[in-house]
């Protein structure tokens, strides 16, 4: 875990005289984290790598919070994007940081670093997961202690090739809310009960996903996936698809370099020879290799859905999740 060794001041105690001479100061550095209107100083102020976890707070916190997210359109890959000096003054006035981990959203650590973020304002989601289960018992939280961002995030790639788009499993995001409704109540206890209520309407949403995920399960068990970066391989493996994606293609993509001749050979013979039932596309990391691969799918009349990796306009996390599946359903049921 990187290094954070000193209190941020609450944006309460100096918002009102600080916010709009910085935000002057900064206007043309960079595009705004999403931040929208100002808040009251009793509002909870909490900031996201995406709006799918900016979405999960609001609905725990609903008016006792503000929760802006960096990132919210489906335009900006989060792989790559690089933080601007908005982002920053954004993060020093928050009181709570989620991010996803595992490497995907690193301007976060870096960030964090920066302005010497504390452990109990950060919620890493990843580390929430029963998918980092594992790997957070082989590794102690006091090794990643002096670790460099770019080391970090290195090192969390590695841990047993943790899939990191944790949000198209319903469960871990089970374990994100719990952590969420913690931390809201540790920095005001007294609207424990508030927060708890919230997080609990949320998890029984959440359980109903589940049970349409096991409810389409029959029908897509057995069925081979192609995927052209591993977005939603949490939720096309929890029914029982297969993943037929060519090795190291998708990563290729979502790191954005280059695919080896051979492996576009292969996943395009796959797309022409019929030998998959469904291409998982992701437009956010469109390239001109991954277009072609849609053409090809469309043309052997191989059903082509996308999969984002930020929550659309107007939609809550569970109504977004419950279109993919109703997608899903339409295509291959």
């Amino acid at each position: 875990m990187i290094e954070r060794t000193s209190v941020i001041v609450p944006a309460k105690i100096i918002r009102t005289f600080t916010l709009t001479y910085t935000v002057l100061a900064l206007t043309a550095c960079g595009s705004p984290a999403t931040v929208e209107k100002p808040t009251t100083s009793a509002q909870i102020q909490v900031l996201s790598s995406t709006n799918v976890y900016a979405d999960l707070a609001q609905q725990i916190g609903k008016e006792l919070v503000k929760s802006t997210s960096i990132i919210s359109s489906s335009a900006q890959d989060p792989h790559s994007y690089e933080a601007s000096a908005r982002d920053k003054l954004a993060m020093s006035n928050a009181d709570l940081i989620i991010s996803n981990g595992g490497g995907y959203d690193s301007f976060m650590d870096t960030l964090a670093t920066d302005l010497k973020v504390k452990d109990q304002s950060f919620l890493s989601a990843l580390e929430y997961s029963q998918h980092n289960q594992e790997s957070a018992k082989a590794a102690p939280h006091d090794e990643h202690l002096h670790e460099t961002e770019t080391e970090h995030a290195e090192h969390q790639h590695a841990h047993s090739g943790t899939n990191e788009h944790i949000w198209y499993d319903p469960d871990s995001m089970k374990h994100v809310a719990e952590e969420i409704n913690i931390r809201l109540a540790a920095l005001t206890p007294e609207k424990n009960d508030f927060f708890t209520a919230n997080t609990a309407a949320l998890l029984k949403e959440l359980d109903a996903l589940e049970n349409k995920i096991h409810a389409l399960e029959p029908k897509t068990t057995d069925l081979h996936f192609a995927m052209t970066e591993p977005v939603p391989l949490h939720l096309l493996t929890s029914l029982g698809m297969e993943n037929s994606t060519p090795a190291g293609f998708s990563e290729a993509i979502e790191g954005g370099s280059g695919v080896s001749p051979r492996a576009f050979k292969e996943f395009s013979t796959l797309l022409e020879n019929g030998k998959i039932d469904l291409l998982a596309y992701n437009p956010q990391t469109a390239s001109p290799q991954t277009e072609r691969l849609k053409a090809l799918a469309l043309k052997a009349n191989i059903p082509v859905i996308d999969f984002l990796e930020t929550l659309p306009a107007e939609r809550s996390y569970t109504q977004w999740m419950e279109e993919n599946l109703a997608a899903l359903e339409a295509k291959l049921g």
